[in-house]
């Protein structure tokens, strides 16, 4: 008949839970590795037991590990299991222990309590099955003297704080007061770089002189061509008025002409000259930006009144409105003065 005791060290060594039937269970626990720095030791990852009186009930592993260890019948086997049982608790009674080799003790104490004590010799853990504690010599940990040096400091006032509030201030003070009355922010509610640059000055217009000008006149009746001479006290001069109008001037000898002059033909008068410019120019003058187009359109009877042919464009949720789009800056800046004079507050759009 194979040994009750051998068959439970090695059903612990594969489970966790042993019933031994009408006596209690064996319950096993994995116990990381462990480092005894005062003894200088290693111990490897082990199994602790547990014993508890109240696992009687017979749930059939220990019984069919013995019953096909011993080649016998269940029923055999459970007898066996049954006999050894009560040999065992005449041993506890009588006040001696009961050993189960490689797995501990179990014996009486002076109140009749069953108490287990496990072989810390044996290493059940199947990882770790047949590993012994590691020696080792710890290390000694050298006091380096620490040498203090005392440093009497006099701490003086720091004033960089006044310095940094004032480098802060007086740039917000200064641009307060130039934005909105230097340039057209709070008109156009569009803010650029060139905004910011108080000594940026304005070019004044250049014209190219034309000795003669020639176009075709829209008229009801068909096209007519107009040509015009410059005199001995003028010159021409093209004068782009906006993106899809430009106007030839006659300019006095040493005067400038400020705003627009109407242009009259011996057959025709008093017909607006229409010129297609490019699509895209590099410079606009913007005189106002609305939400609604009802706003726009209201705005734009009111300059085609003063004599200017404004047109509107998009962008984002807002409309603008345009008087002027050129290539040329002198051009956008007497624009510029122009719209200033009839007071509007136009200001200058670089693309």
């Amino acid at each position: 008949m194979y040994a009750i005791e051998s068959g439970i060290v090695e059903l612990l060594v594969k489970h966790n839970c042993v019933v031994i039937p009408g006596f209690g269970g064996f319950i096993g626990k994995k116990i990381s590795a462990q480092v005894d720095l005062e003894n200088g030791l290693v111990f490897p990852p082990s199994k602790q037991f547990l014993f508890n009186v109240n696992l009687i009930e017979n749930d059939g592993l220990l019984v069919h590990y013995l019953a096909s260890k011993s080649a016998i019948s269940f029923q055999i086997a459970e007898k066996h299991i049954v006999q050894h049982v009560n040999e065992w608790q005449e041993e506890l009674a009588a006040g001696r222990p009961v050993i189960i080799r490689q797995l501990g003790s179990l014996q009486r104490n002076s109140t009749g309590i069953l108490e287990f004590t496990q072989d810390t010799f044996s290493n059940l853990l199947l990882q770790s099955f047949g590993l012994r504690e590691l020696a080792f010599v710890p290390a000694i940990e050298e006091e380096i003297p620490v040498k203090i040096i005392e440093i009497n400091k006099t701490k003086k006032p720091h004033h960089l704080w006044k310095y940094a509030a004032a480098a802060c201030i007086l740039p917000i003070a200064f641009y307060s007061f130039w934005l909105p009355t230097q340039t057209n922010v709070l008109q156009s509610k569009v803010i650029s770089l060139s905004d910011f640059n108080p000594f940026k000055g304005r070019m004044k217009a250049l014209y190219e002189e034309n000795k003669s000008f020639s176009f075709l006149l829209d008229t009801k009746q068909g096209e007519e061509k107009i040509t015009i001479q410059p005199t001995e006290s003028d010159s021409i001069s093209n004068y782009i008025f906006d993106e899809y109008t430009v106007f030839p001037v006659r300019n006095e000898k040493e005067k400038s002409l400020p705003g627009k002059k109407s242009l009259k033909s011996s057959n025709k008068s008093n017909n607006l000259i229409n010129v297609i410019a490019p699509k895209r120019a590099k410079f606009k003058v913007v005189v106002g930006c609305f939400s609604k187009m009802s706003n726009v359109e209201k705005f734009k009877q009111k300059l085609k009144a003063d004599g200017f042919d404004a047109a509107h464009e998009k962008f984002g949720t807002l409309f603008r409105v345009v008087i002027s789009s050129t290539d040329t800056l002198s051009v956008a800046t007497d624009m510029i003065d122009l719209s200033r004079q009839k007071g509007y507050k136009g200001w200058l759009l670089k693309k």
